[in-house]
């Protein structure tokens, strides 16, 4: 969109535009908004708290925080959203392009952020559109969340890492394109989308590659089929974990027809300072 200008976010009102995103990007209760004043504060030390403008309205934000671990210094995107009117219109990648802008400027060559893995929409932005990678996986990372998109399953989340240099970025997008072989196909599903099952699953460490299903919109099953949707979250924690704990790293999330499917192999990656840090919790 080519009306949307992307900045750092400036006056009291600009701020309080960004808690109206929050609001409407997640159905959030007031209580769980990050307020103004804690946003002022985190852009005047150190940090980075964009706005998604549309004719002056503030419709999209970015936080960022400062972040250090081990020695190594690197950018923490804690959230990232979109007014629901504006949403699928590439704000949010508006957005990243300026968090990156900046990041390099700064010096920062990678962030890190957490997403919830089965969500396929961010799981598609974040590995699609930007091209991160994951080795690992916290297990109910915010505890019980009452929103519409998290409330009723554990907040398991990946944590990304999205290295900002070209040759790097473009070295980690090549594993999406490599032949997948004898790949092993990890979770055995039954019944179409968008109410899947996840009947059984096998981990095998020795195979070159593996490929994890996730559903097309784990919210819906959620709210068709709460069990199953806590089968898909269960399978897929024991899956991840195993196969991050063994060496391998999430490099893609694959599209064929209906079927999404986590390409995980053990690849060779850029350290970091959040490598293997959080598996598990």
């Amino acid at each position: 969109m080519r009306e949307i200008l992307v900045r750092p976010l400036k006056t009291p009102a600009e701020f309080e535009g960004a808690e109206a995103v929050q609001l409407s990007a997640w159905g959030k209760s007031e209580l769980a908004v990050t307020p103004k004043e804690i946003m002022i504060a985190i852009q005047d030390n150190g940090g980075l708290v964009l706005g998604a403008f549309h004719e002056g309205r503030v419709v999209g934000y970015a936080l960022l925080l400062s972040a250090y671990r081990d020695g190594k210094v690197y950018m923490y995107s804690h959230q990232t959203g979109v007014l629901r009117e504006y949403q699928s219109k590439g704000v949010g990648f508006l957005l990243k392009r300026k968090q990156r802008e900046v990041c390099l400027r700064r010096g920062f060559d990678m962030v890190a952020w957490t997403f919830d893995p089965i969500i396929a929409r961010n799981a598609h932005f974040n590995f699609g559109k930007l091209g991160v990678v994951c080795r690992n996986y916290i297990i109910d990372y915010y505890g019980q969340m009452r929103d519409a998109v998290n409330a009723g399953l554990p907040t398991d989340r990946f944590l990304c890492e999205w290295f900002l240099e070209k040759e790097r970025l473009a070295k980690i997008r090549s594993y999406a394109r490599s032949p997948l072989g004898d790949a092993h196909v990890v979770i055995e599903k039954r019944g179409e989308e968008p109410h899947p099952i996840c009947r059984d699953w096998t981990v095998d460490t020795k195979a070159t590659k593996a490929l994890v299903d996730i559903p097309r919109d784990i919210v819906e099953l959620k709210r068709e089929d709460e069990a199953s949707a806590l089968r898909w979250r269960l399978a897929t924690r024991e899956v991840f974990r195993s196969y991050f704990k063994a060496g391998y790293s999430a490099v893609a999330l694959l599209k064929k027809g209906d079927r999404l499917q986590y390409l995980l192999t053990k690849a060779r990656l850029p350290s970091s300072a959040v490598a293997g840090s959080r598996t598990p919790r």
